[in-house]
Formats: structure tokens, sequence, C-alpha cells
């Protein structure tokens, strides 16, 4: 008798095993079957993120330039290419107590081998007298005394003295000095090259163009 309890016993052991592990199938399969599938924006990646294209900048070009006069360090400076006078003179550490730009374009951009010379007060102010004197000068040079006409006699900018050239009116000394050392780098092919030249501008080209050559 105690043997067929035993043996009913662990029939029902095995039976309740069995069962389990047809269930735990069952659901298996079915987690199989009825899992939905990833898309493919759903499947993560770990690949290494492509950086943007990165700009390199071109190093700006460096001139040389010559700041003379009324600055509280005179001298050659390097500056970068774009630099205008405004920046050459701040890098020189100003203006001395009488310096003054009133007749300098501190806007205007530098090129290599620019020279910018800084007058004082008194010389701006003994240039501007001396460029009026020079009017009636200059139109008694220009103008045919018998006959009241004017002539065709101009100043040649790349062969006239600094005296020749300071008889233009407009055109004081550091002017002629400036005419002379920019021709000597590059002659003037036209006269509007003279707007090249540090401290002339289309004012005072407008009233000089009628007396100069090249």
């Amino acid at each position: 008798m105690e043997r067929i309890k035993l043996y009913l016993k662990q029939s029902y052991i095995f039976i309740i095993i069995i069962f389990l592990l047809i269930v735990s199938n069952s659901f298996f399969v079915y987690q199989t079957f009825t899992k939905p599938k990833e898309t493919m924006s759903e499947i993560s990646c770990d690949c290494p993120e492509i950086p943007e294209e990165i700009s390199i900048e071109e190093p700006k070009k460096k001139l040389m330039v010559d700041l003379k006069g009324y600055v509280k360090k005179p001298g050659v400076y390097e500056v970068e290419e774009g630099a205008i006078i405004n920046d050459l003179i701040k890098k020189a550490g100003g203006l001395k107590t009488n310096g003054t730009t009133d007749n300098i374009n501190l806007s205007k951009k530098l090129k290599n081998e620019d020279m910018i010379v800084v007058l004082s007060k008194e010389e701006l102010k003994k240039e501007k007298k001396d460029n009026q004197n020079k009017v009636a000068t200059q139109e008694s040079i220009n103008t045919n005394p018998s006959t009241g006409q004017a002539t065709e006699t101009k100043v040649a900018l790349n062969s006239a003295t600094k005296e020749e050239l300071m008889t233009i009116s407009g055109i004081g000394e550091s002017k002629a000095i400036s005419i002379i050392e920019y021709r000597e780098k590059s002659p003037f092919t036209k006269i509007e090259d003279i707007l090249n030249v540090s401290g002339i501008g289309e004012a005072l080209f407008e009233k000089i163009k009628a007396f100069i050559t090249i």
C-alpha cells in the first residue's frame, strides 16, 4: 500500500513538471512570434559622430608701415592687412600733446610700406597758411600775364622737385615728400595715382588735378 502511494506521489510531481515545461515553452513561442521587429530608426548605433567640416581661416598678411612725427613712439610697425591709420597710431601709444590728426583720414586702410606723418598743430597751421599764400602764386604761374589766359604749364609728378611740387595749391612740404617717396617705389602711371599718397584725398585731388601731369 505504501509503495502505491509513493508511486502516485511521484507521478503527480512528474505531471506537474511536464505541465510547467509546456506552459513556459508556450510562453516563449508566443513572445517570439508576437514581438514587433525593430525598425532601422530604433536600432541604436554606437558609430562615432562625423564632425562638421572645420573651416580653417587663412592668416592675415603682415604689412610694414612707417610712422613719423608727433606720436609717442614713432617708428616702423608691423600690422595686419586691413588695419587702418587709427590702429597704427594707437599701436604707437597715441599722439604727443601737440600732435593733431585733423589733416589725416584715420579710417584709411594701410598698405605695405606706407609712410604716415603726423604734424603738430603749429606745423599744420603753417602748412594751411602756406597753401593759402600759394593759391595766388599758382594762379600767377598758370596765367599768361599778357593775355590773362590760363597756360598749359603743369607739374610733372614723376620728375618735379620738392619745391616744384610745393607750388601746387594744397601741397605742402610733407605731402611733397610723400609724393617723391611714393614715385621712387612706384612711378605714377596716371594722375589719379596721387590718391594713393598719404594725406591726399578726393577733395584735394579735384582741386589740383588741373595742375598736374605724369
